[in-house]
């Protein structure tokens, strides 16, 4: 990916860590792995983070241009959202939007949620 692209996921991973109010620490660490991965610095990050907590319409911005390789932007997404051992229904909701937007179908997306959620429990 691109350092553009990158940037993209990192949204949309602040998204949806931060659509239930909070980002867990297990979460931060996969947030800050894509910020240093992108070159994202502490005080854009901090800002996307609380934009992710406060702001439940932050999605709508992700993925409007940059729709290369949404397979591996959706793995990354889905890394920050089950690095909390869990599947918020928010959390969910969240990411099909992004899958929808990305071009993956709901078949996929649904398989993918199915094959995560037997995995937790």
């Amino acid at each position: 990916m691109n350092p553009m692209q990158e940037v993209e996921v990192l949204r949309a991973a602040c998204c949806v860590a931060g659509i239930d109010g909070e980002v867990t620490e297990n979460e931060l660490v996969m947030i800050n792995q894509l910020a240093a991965k992108a070159g994202v610095g502490r005080a854009s990050l901090e800002a996307m983070i609380a934009r992710g907590k406060a702001d439940p319409e932050f999605y709508k911005e992700q993925f409007r241009v940059l729709k290369d390789r949404p397979r591996k932007s959706m793995v990354s997404i889905l890394k920050v959202a089950t690095a909390d051992k869990s599947l918020s229904a928010d959390e969910i909701d969240v990411m099909r939007k992004f899958a929808d937007k990305l071009g993956i179908s709901s078949e996929s997306f649904d398989a993918v949620i199915e094959k995560v959620s037997k995995r937790s429990d």
